[in-house]
């Protein structure tokens, strides 16, 4: 297959890349593989017509990287995905919001992550392609309930906010256990829209911006997570959780949370639910204990990064 150049603005090297652990979307990256290109160096890096490109969106520059989409899509093969919320890119500017949808209408097709986010996007693209998140790493053994550990809100570090929800639930719910939250990551960009600042109760703990090794060890220290909010992005989350065996109670309507924790998904307004839940994952050793296992089992049957970027591929190659 021709050489595929995924722009993005992760902060990588213009090239190939391997990663140990896998998500999203590092592990299409490396297995795929695809050449990433900094935005700072899209024409140095891909020239000529008929490029199969993929472009990760939202940007820190959103005007100007929109324009460069746009011409892009005039003489190659365009891919667009949606990282972050899939209602973020319907809170820019009118100006950025009708070039986006411009370029929708020009693109290949829309990589999207959940069903629930190909059902908002289809009155502005009729060509999907299933972009989930995967995993390539899991622990040997569901966890034990007597493990002691905190409670975490694995609230988002990167461009919104969703809101004190989960905050609320829990620390009304388990207020004498501890919780702990992370600490919002403004943009660095400068944004029209106005960002908050860190949501933190008087019982909730925030936790300073982690590496993704560290990530990992904040979950495994936790005893469960709830990660419950009106918006949600790719799924990586609700993996790493799993992969854990930690439980997390979650959006029902991101199709990695569903899959993995089918009996923790709920709609976002469904308090009684979720509070039933959080105090079971509290208290009952029974519940807590078939949960990580469910969630353990569940991740490594249905999203090992091996079989889900093969199955990715294969429909891939249909649209080029």
């Amino acid at each position: 297959m021709e050489q595929i150049y995924y722009i993005n603005d992760l902060g990588y090297p213009n090239g190939y890349h391997k990663f140990n652990n896998h998500r999203l979307p590092q592990a299409y990256m490396d297995i795929f593989p695809w050449y990433s290109v900094r935005w700072d160096s899209v024409y140095q890096e891909i020239k000529g017509e008929n490029n199969i490109i993929i472009v990760q969106t939202p940007t820190n520059n959103e005007l100007q990287c929109l324009y460069i989409i746009d011409h892009l899509c005039n003489n190659n093969k365009v891919f667009i995905n949606q990282e972050s919320s899939i209602f973020d890119w319907m809170d820019w500017p009118a100006e950025e919001q009708q070039l986006y949808i411009q370029i929708l209408s020009k693109a290949q097709a829309f990589l999207y992550h959940s069903e629930h986010d190909r059902e908002v996007m289809k009155v502005f693209i009729d060509k999907f392609i299933r972009y989930p998140g995967c995993i390539n790493f899991s622990v040997s053994a569901p966890r034990s309930f007597e493990r002691n550990g905190y409670v975490l809100i694995p609230n988002p570090i990167k461009r919104y906010q969703r809101g004190m929800i989960g905050h609320k639930l829990v620390s009304d719910t388990i207020p004498y256990t501890p919780i702990y939250s992370m600490e919002y990551k403004y943009p660095e960009a400068k944004h029209n829209l106005a960002f908050p600042g860190p949501y933190k109760l008087d019982n909730i703990e925030l936790l300073p911006r982690q590496n993704f090794e560290e990530w990992l060890h904040v979950i495994n220290a936790s005893k469960f997570g709830v990660d419950i909010h009106r918006e949600f992005s790719g799924g990586n989350c609700s993996l790493e959780f799993g992969a854990l065996g930690v439980p997390l109670i979650g959006n029902i309507n991101l199709d990695t949370q569903r899959d993995i924790f089918p009996d923790l998904s709920f709609e976002y307004k469904d308090y009684d639910n979720i509070k039933k839940s959080i105090k079971l994952l509290n208290e009952d050793k029974y519940f807590y204990e078939e949960m990580s296992k469910k969630a353990l089992n569940n991740t490594k049957e249905l999203y090992n990064s091996k079989k889900i970027v093969e199955e990715f591929r294969e429909e891939f190659i249909k649209f080029i």
